[in-house]
């Protein structure tokens, strides 16, 4: 399995949140412009347009220090906490996302239906009633952990899904923070988060189609896990 091993500088400042009992929510069911003085070839403009474009906005991601990821054979996805107008903006990202882990060939995935019915048991369990919105806590993930059979779950959320506005034009914006989650003590092993928008300044000079959310989705997913696989 090959792993990323790298974290970014900002990895030590994390370090002692990841014990913290993060909250998980579920249901029981403008630069100036100047003028240019000199003749500048349009070949060269293009190129540093195109320049600029290519250095996009990198997910940013913590992977905690000298974890072995070797003993997780298999993780699950639960219900990802939708904070957008969308109300299937979750399903839709944690269906691409199941898909990607699986094509990553790195961990087995447990079945949908199988994680619905153990989140759903778990808190009857527990207590709560039928669409109460529940903190996921690490009682909760060390049960649903035990039912599912897996060593690791992945908890996110969708935090924007939709069209944004700006310079007069309207375009998709999609965000997602995600993290992989021991099973056993609760532990952050990894965390992402990645914001992708579906305009570009390519995109409008050359009239270019902007991408729709289904098309970002995708590609957040892709590039955000590659921060967790390393490929």
């Amino acid at each position: 399995m090959n792993l990323a091993t790298e974290t970014q500088s900002h990895r030590e400042g994390q370090k002692d949140k990841d014990t913290e009992n993060h909250t998980h929510i579920l249901c029981v069911m403008s630069e100036k412009i100047f003028p240019l003085r000199v003749s500048v070839p349009l070949w060269l403009i293009i190129f540093f347009i195109l320049i600029q474009i290519g250095c996009g906005t990198a997910p940013k991601q913590y992977i905690r220090a000298n974890v072995n990821f070797q003993y997780i054979k298999k993780v699950a996805v639960l219900p990802l906490n939708n904070l957008t107008d969308d109300k299937y903006a979750g399903e839709k990202l944690k269906s691409i996302i199941v898909m990607d882990i699986l094509e990553s060939g790195v961990f087995e995935v447990a079945e949908e239906g199988e994680v619905n019915k153990a989140v759903a048991d778990v808190f009857r369990e527990m207590g709560f009633r039928e669409g109460e919105l529940v903190a996921l806590d690490i009682e909760s993930i060390k049960r649903i952990s035990e039912k599912l059979g897996v060593q690791a779950l992945f908890i996110g959320s969708v935090d924007t899904y939709g069209q944004g506005r700006g310079g007069g034009a309207q375009y998709a914006v999609v965000s997602l923070s995600l993290r992989l989650v021991e099973s056993n003590s609760g532990i952050t092993l990894w965390r992402g988060f990645h914001s992708e928008r579906g305009s570009s300044l390519m995109r409008s000079v050359f009239g270019i189609e902007q991408k729709n959310e289904i098309e970002l989705s995708r590609e957040m997913s892709k590039k955000l896990l590659t921060t967790l696989f390393g490929k």
